[in-house]
C-alpha cells in the first residue's frame, strides 16, 4: 500500500504543471537580458560611429575651405584649435575626450604624381602625425601633379556601457578613420604665403 501511494504521489507530481511558466522564464530571462543589452549597445555604437565619421569628414572639409590658416604659426594653430572646438560639438551627446585628430597637407610632386611630401601638420589631443617633408603615399589618382591634399587621421576610443558586466563583450575599442580632401584653392597655407610653394 505504501508503494502504491508513493507511485501515485510521483505520478501526481509528474502531471502537475503549476509554476511551469515561472521555471521557463527563469531559464529565458538571462538570454532575454543579454539580447536587450546587446541591442542597446549596438544602437549606441552605430550612432556614435556616425558622429565620429561626421566629425572627421567635417574637419577635413573645414580646413580644405581655407586659403590660409593664419598670418603666423601661432595664428594658424589658434585657428585650428578653434575649429576643434566646433568638431567636439559634433560628437555630442557622446564623450569627445578620447577623440584624436591629425590634420596635414600633402603636396604632390610637380613631376611625378606618385610622389608626395607632407608640407605642414597639426595634432589635436596628441594624435601622432607624420614629420614635415616626409614622404607620404596617397591613394592612386586622388591628386594631380603639383596638387595638394588635406589628410585627416583620427582615432576614437569607444567605451561600452555594459562591456565590463557582460561576459564576451569588450569594455572598449579603438576606432580609426581617415579622410582626404582637395582644397578649394590650389592649397591651404599654414602661414599666409609661405607653404603653397614646395619647400621640401
Amino acid at each position: 500500500m505504501r508503494t502504491l501511494l508513493n507511485a501515485r504521489t510521483w505520478r501526481g507530481l509528474w502531471r502537475n504543471v503549476d509554476g511551469v511558466a515561472a521555471v521557463e522564464f527563469a531559464f529565458l530571462a538571462p538570454l532575454l537580458m543579454l539580447m536587450l543589452l546587446g541591442t542597446i549597445e549596438l544602437g549606441r555604437a552605430i550612432n556614435t560611429d556616425r558622429h565620429f565619421t561626421q566629425a572627421v569628414s567635417s574637419t577635413g572639409d573645414l580646413v580644405a575651405r581655407e586659403e590660409y590658416l593664419g598670418k603666423s604659426e601661432s595664428g594658424a594653430t589658434s585657428n585650428l584649435n578653434n575649429m576643434m572646438l566646433s568638431i567636439k560639438h559634433l560628437m555630442q551627446p557622446y564623450d569627445a575626450s578620447t577623440l584624436k585628430l591629425a590634420v596635414y597637407s600633402v603636396k604632390v610632386s610637380s613631376t611625378d604624381a606618385n610622389k608626395a611630401k607632407v608640407q605642414w601638420r597639426y595634432s589635436y589631443n596628441n594624435m601622432p602625425v607624420p614629420a614635415e617633408c616626409s614622404d607620404y603615399s596617397l591613394p592612386k589618382d586622388i591628386a594631380v601633379k603639383g596638387g595638394s591634399v588635406i589628410v585627416v587621421d583620427a582615432t576614437y576610443n569607444f567605451k561600452s556601457l555594459f562591456g565590463s558586466y557582460v561576459p564576451g563583450m569588450t569594455p572598449s575599442m579603438t576606432w580609426k578613420e581617415k579622410s582626404f580632401h582637395i582644397p578649394r584653392n590650389s592649397c591651404v597655407d599654414y602661414v599666409s604665403g609661405d607653404n603653397c610653394l614646395d619647400k621640401c
